[in-house]
């Protein structure tokens, strides 16, 4: 019971009291808290609720309450009691879950029963109390695992002495030594039942990684630390929280909030990550085994045991001495894998692994260990979900991301779609997103037909090849208007933070688009390189945060460049948009293009550099031709006169003289109306300098060595163009 006082105690001392009324006769008696008289707690009754959980996992179907009110089916009025009671404990002290749902959660249970069972008023009262810690995604997703490691709790209580028991329930470290000899943990869970039988004891932290750094912080506070297993630090973490609350005569010490949080709770904490371990050797046999022993495993037969190294490097250096017979890129793979299985998997993380054709998903709930013997592996506990689900039926980025070699492969950017698989909270099942097609584009309107002068039909019809393709080029001859189209349709289709305009040229390569290593700065001022995100890397990135959002990327002048080069692997991901790649900088990152990025790239067709597009680009990206004789670039001058209030048609005239002159030969050097759509074009004068300074030199390029200078001036010189007309 708490004993702190009133301005010292961190937590709810209404939820204390409801659960400790439940534990009390549960744990004491063997009996229910909410009928009295019956026997709900015993190990009997646990085991037959344990079995029908684990037996049948996946009876019937939609959501958490419907397949668990098919697995109580046939259940004792005791078996009801403890589902029930045990779901209360589970929901009682969160804060992102509503008194709503807590309580239609518990009830619904008890109302299965003949007759129904009502819940207590003191106990319904504290279900809409404030809650006291925000348990995340682990408390709603895996509400399953829960109540199967909390079943495996009041089992494993009636497996002990009587003494032992009566000692648990007034001694709080006795009853964290029963807690700890259970044979798995999960320290989401475990941390809630410590903080609701022992409140003033265990504090309201359920992630194991937020004590190890509070304690980390603080323990200098204190003699020092006399650990670093999970009991050493609840020890030391009650003696650091008294000697604070000494220190601040007598304020309350609570961690989540200042100024202690920002002591301990860096800016760059942790996220939760998802890993998929694929299984070695005989994939189902051994996630049989996984799931059998809740854990998930890394064979390192040759690796010597010198402890867990937290340095790749140091890593990398006993793979290479200890697998010599290997080839190097197997030798990187493994000192990769191992360093992600035992460094950068944390607590809480989600954890999924195939078999055949069934994706089995859980949470990481405890550290690395080594297992020596036959076969010496690294393993983690695991809480597996009970549900498996097809392969065939995965969402496509998530299905690409599991298809990547490796024994340990990050696949945190699928994280969501895990997730939205098993809610488990008895929230309705989301359809699943579908990333990797293309987002449906705005159909063309009057006011952009307006803004390019072209045609609504002729617009909808780019719109579209753009949607089924996802990558066109705009190309044509010189001021056909191919950027300024580009720029007004990302206009149209997105919003201005969602466009990249990037320019091509010979010098450009991949490092300037995707990603590469340039000069920077330590914070010591030491020159180094660092690896930087181009701008494509980041549209992809920003894509994928927001998949309900067209990204452009507009590639000017995209025939300027060596394609192949500035590309590189992306080339393929342009035609397999569904699938994944291992990146040339970031080979322990799968990238998978959105689907929901555009290309919008233009070329000149009279530029030389044509001749680069190769055969797999011109695979890969839909062409739309945009040409002075042809529609709609035809008209564009005549109606850009019109619109701006013109009624004179001899700069039309004029240009359709100048490419008729030129002819079926110069196709594509033909000119466009952009050039006669300036201001300067207006004036006698002005449209001589145009003609002379801007048209002329282009001919002179086209017609070089077959035409002198002169012979240009005189065949399309204005004066000579005008009495063609």
């Amino acid at each position: 019971m708490t004993t702190e006082s009133k301005s010292t105690h961190w937590g709810n001392p209404e939820i204390e009291r409801a659960a400790r009324k439940i534990l009390d006769e549960g744990l004491g008696k063997g009996l229910s808290a909410i009928e009295p008289d019956q026997r709900a707690w015993s190990r009997a009754t646990a085991s037959d609720l344990h079995a029908r959980i684990t037996a049948s996992p996946d009876v019937g179907s939609g959501t958490f309450l419907t397949r668990l009110r098919d697995q109580l089916s046939g259940s004792s009025r005791a078996t009801h009691l403890l589902c029930a009671e045990l779901m209360y404990l589970q929901a009682l002290p969160l804060t992102n879950v509503g008194a709503d749902r807590k309580r239609a959660n518990v009830k619904a249970v008890l109302a299965w029963t003949e007759p129904p069972i009502t819940l207590p008023s003191e106990l319904d009262d504290a279900l809409g109390a404030r809650g006291v810690f925000n348990g995340g995604m682990g408390f709603t997703v895996m509400l399953w695992s829960q109540l199967g490691w909390l079943l495996s709790f009041v089992e494993h209580w009636w497996e002990q002495p009587q003494e032992t028991r009566a000692a648990a329930l007034e001694d709080p470290w006795a009853f964290r030594d029963v807690v700890a000899s259970i044979k798995t943990d999960q320290p989401g869970i475990r941390n809630s039942l410590l903080h609701l039988a022992f409140p003033d004891t265990f504090f309201p932290i359920v992630n194991q990684d937020h004590k190890r750094a509070i304690h980390r912080t603080f323990v200098s506070l204190i003699a020092g630390p006399s650990g670093d297993d999970p009991i050493s630090i609840d020890r030391d973490l009650l003696a650091i929280r008294n000697e604070q609350v000494r220190r601040s005569n007598g304020e309350r010490v609570a961690y989540y909030y200042e100024p202690y949080r920002s002591q301990w709770k860096k800016a760059d904490d942790k996220v939760q990550r998802a890993w998929l371990v694929r299984p070695e050797p005989d994939g189902e046999e051994t996630v049989s085994r996984w799931r059998e022993e809740e854990r998930v495993s890394l064979p390192v037969a040759y690796l010597p045991d010198r402890g867990e190294s937290q340095k790749l490097a140091e890593i990398r250096a006993m793979v290479d001495d200890a697998y010599g017979h290997e080839d190097y890129p197997r030798r990187l793979a493994l000192a990769y894998e191992i360093h992600a299985f035992q460094q950068r998997m944390k607590v809480d993380d989600v954890v999924v692994a195939v078999s055949g054709d069934q994706l089995h998903i859980g949470h990481i709930t405890g550290e690395s260990s080594r297992s020596e013997g036959d076969d010496t592996f690294l393993a983690r506990p695991v809480a597996w979900f009970p549900a498996t689900h097809p392969e065939p039926g995965l969402p496509a980025p998530l299905a690409a991301a599991i298809g990547q070699p490796g024994l340990v492969v990050d696949i945190t950017n699928e994280i969501k779609s895990i997730h939205d698989l098993s809610p488990g909270d008895g929230s309705p099942m989301p359809p699943k997103p579908e990333t990797g097609r293309a987002r449906e584009l705005s159909p063309a309107t009057a006011e952009l037909a307006s803004e390019v002068h072209m045609d609504v039909a002729w617009l909808d019809r780019i719109i579209e090849v753009l949607q089924t393709r996802r990558q066109i080029v705009l190309y044509g001859p010189p001021g056909t208007g191919k950027t300024y189209l580009a720029r007004a349709l990302a206009r149209h289709l997105t919003a201005s933070d969602a466009v990249r305009l990037v320019q091509f040229h010979p010098s450009y390569a991949y490092e300037d688009f995707f990603e590469g290593y340039r000069p920077a700065l330590t914070s010591t001022d030491a020159a180094t390189f660092q690896l930087m995100p181009g701008p494509m890397r980041k549209l992809a990135s920003d894509a994928k945060s927001n998949p309900g959002k067209p990204y452009v990327m507009i590639i000017d002048e995209i025939n300027r460049a060596n394609l192949a080069k500035v590309f590189g692997e992306l080339y393929f991901l342009l035609e397999y948009r569904d699938d994944s790649i291992q990146l040339q900088y970031s080979p322990g990152d799968a990238f998978t293009l959105p689907g929901n990025v555009f290309f919008i790239g233009t070329m000149n067709s009279a530029d030389r550099s044509i001749a680069l597009i190769d055969a797999a680009m011109r695979r890969r990206f839909a062409f739309v031709e945009m040409h002075p004789a042809s529609h709609p670039v035809k008209n564009v001058l005549r109606n850009w006169l019109k619109a701006n209030g013109s009624t004179d048609d001899s700069r039309a005239d004029l240009l359709d003289a100048l490419n008729a002159e030129i002819g079926v030969e110069g196709h594509d050097f033909q000119i466009g109306p952009s050039y006669l759509m300036g201001p300067d074009a207006e004036s006698p004068d002005g449209l001589d300098r145009v003609w002379e300074y801007s048209i002329l030199p282009l001919l002179e390029e086209h017609y070089y060595g077959r035409l002198s200078r002169g012979e240009v001036h005189d065949r399309f010189g204005l004066t000579a163009i005008r009495g063609k007309k």
